[in-house]
């Protein structure tokens, strides 16, 4: 069926891509870690699969046998060089690597499990020489969709339901295709990047998230935006460069911005941190962690601060240096000396008769306040010194003495806290998305595009922009999504045109799109294409370019509102 394109011609008053198209991920190096998520660099992994693995050495092509199913594979590092055993023999020896291993059925890490069952992966794994080259890392690599199906139900609790899943596939969608952490791999399995347990862990609520958010991501300034999330807000989320640049004002992400849930009210002082924090505020008063509070003794504190302390010391986060030779003791007080618009605490001041310490940023406050070895849930509280006591240390002996006689002065008695408490709000960074928030505006109705745009200011949601040029293989560029009438009224193809293209015939489904016309440069075409898109997934494609358009190129994507 043949359309006629009707053209809408904007000036650069659009927002535009002014280079090249950043490709969409398809595949995904994901970096595996042990048991304990504590190392990424192995000797040793053994693997099995229910139908039969192939192994191939990438460093000279070799193809090893096809592998017979259920058999115990081990794969060892000697040397730098890998050697292979099956059902305990040596069979291969000595390979350079690295090793591609790959099967028709799921691939099982044998000694790794993942929430109380065996870790398996689809895809392939791949063994590759890690920094040490004595070690090599274990990589799976795997479709996008795969991956995500391995993190949203394990980032994000499938109770949740599916408005708020399809707000967390965006959101971890987008983090994946803006990392790239290793040479060897782009993200790795635990909290240092998403958590990712593979194919056991997938859930058919949060698999449905996933497919009917196809091809859809979170733009800003046409290019995807790096979707930070976390678990529970206070009441207020808060600017990225308040958390992660100090206070300091910069232009990297524009749509990290503070949000006010249910409050407008600016924290300008202590009092009103105090009051905000006793009570309840916002989206997320149904998390656990919407409020807190953990309490010490003075001497317990102490012990904590001077553990704690050096560590942070080590990284440069506490001024002075504290090297624990002379330990923290006569603890009398703890102030927030510096906080974001949201409260949380970015400088922290410790009086201590041995001595003053100054805490920076949020991440390290948090970890020098530990409570049963686990670091505060947020950096947004207050503290309250608790009752008051006499230190032991009513009497001292005087270093000089003038024959058998010594001389003691009388020290004045000196009021000091008992304990300590931390009153608080929210769990993590508060940066971006919250995972309760987004569950909560859910029940309340908001399908995901409203929540994405409520947490991430100024985006749009749409397809990665993706580049027409002319090749001499006939090969199409085409883009996929899935569009649902329920969450978006109208779909836009937007086709910036800088290079004066002028023919670009393209594909929307079944629809041909054969016109022609001349766009003059800075101005970009957009078009209402709702008519022509089903409920589901949907493919625009368009052809290569004509080689009198070597050098020329267009660059397209769809946008939904």
């Amino acid at each position: 069926m043949k359309v006629r394109l009707l053209l809408v011609v904007f000036l650069s008053l659009f927002l535009v891509n002014t280079s090249f198209a950043l490709e969409e991920k398809t595949t995904v190096r994901v970096g595996i870690s042990n048991q304990s998520f504590s190392t990424w660099d192995f000797q040793r992994v053994k693997l099995s699969s229910s139908n039969m693995i192939k192994i191939v050495d990438m460093s000279n092509s070799i193809d090893i046998e096809d592998i017979s199913a259920l058999s115990n594979v081990e794969v060892r590092m000697n040397l730098g060089l890998f050697n292979i055993y099956i059902d305990g023999l040596l069979k291969y020896k000595e390979l350079t690597g690295p090793l591609v291993i790959s099967s028709n059925a799921d691939l099982e890490l044998v000694e790794l499990n993942r929430k109380g069952t065996p870790a398996k992966y689809k895809g392939m794994i791949e063994l590759r020489a890690a920094k040490n080259p004595q070690k090599f890392n274990i990589i799976n690599v795997v479709d996008l969709d795969s991956y995500l199906n391995g993190v949203v139900p394990n980032e994000m609790p499938i109770s949740f339901g599916l408005e708020a899943l399809k707000a967390q596939a965006i959101a971890a969608k987008n983090y994946v295709t803006n990392a790239k952490i290793s040479q060897n791999y782009d993200v790795v399995d635990s909290t240092a990047s998403q958590v990712y347990y593979g194919s056991n862990s997938y859930r058919d609520i949060s698999n449905q998230a996933i497919k009917e958010t196809k091809g859809i991501y979170a733009l800003y300034n046409d290019k995807p935006i790096s979707a930070l999330y976390y678990s529970t807000s206070s009441g207020i989320s808060d600017d990225w460069d308040d958390v992660f640049n100090g206070g300091a004002k910069s232009s990297l992400h524009p749509y990290l911005k503070a949000k006010y849930e249910t409050t407008t009210k600016p924290l300008t002082s202590e009092k009103d941190v105090r009051e905000f924090l006793t009570g309840k505020n916002g989206f997320d008063t149904n998390s656990p962690k919407h409020r807190w509070s953990y309490e010490w003794t003075r001497s317990e504190l102490e012990e904590v601060l001077h553990n704690n302390l050096q560590q942070q010391s080590r990284l440069g986060l506490v001024e002075p240096k504290y090297d624990g030779d002379v330990k923290l003791s006569g603890l009398k007080e703890i102030k927030i000396t510096k906080r974001t618009q949201s409260a949380k605490a970015l400088e922290m001041l410790i009086v201590a008769d041995s001595g003053e310490y100054k805490v920076k940023k949020e991440i390290a406050i948090r970890r020098v306040l530990k409570k049963n070895n686990a670091m505060l849930p947020s950096s947004t509280f207050f503290v309250e010194a608790i009752g008051e006591e006499e230190l032991n240390q009513n009497t001292k002996t005087n270093t000089e003495s003038f024959g058998a006689i010594k001389l003691f002065d009388k020290l004045s008695d000196e009021k000091y806290p008992k304990s300590f408490k931390v009153v608080g709000g929210g769990f993590g960074h508060g940066v971006g998305m919250s995972q309760f928030g987004a569950y909560n505006l859910a029940k309340n109705g908001k399908k995901y595009p409203e929540i994405l745009k409520f947490y991430y200011s100024g985006i749009s949601l749409s397809t990665i922009p993706k580049n027409v040029s002319h090749n001499n293989y006939d090969i199409k560029y085409a883009t996929q999504f899935y569009f649902d009438s329920k969450a978006f009224k109208k779909a836009y193809i937007i086709i910036e045109n800088k290079r004066g293209v002028v023919e670009f015939p393209f594909k929307i489904n079944d629809y041909e799109f054969n016109e022609t016309a001349t766009i003059s440069n800075n101005q970009l075409i957009k078009m209402d294409i709702t008519q022509y898109l089903k409920q589901g997934v949907n493919t625009v494609l368009f052809p290569s370019l004509d080689s009198v358009y070597k050098n020329k190129y267009i660059t397209f994507r769809i946008e939904f509102i």
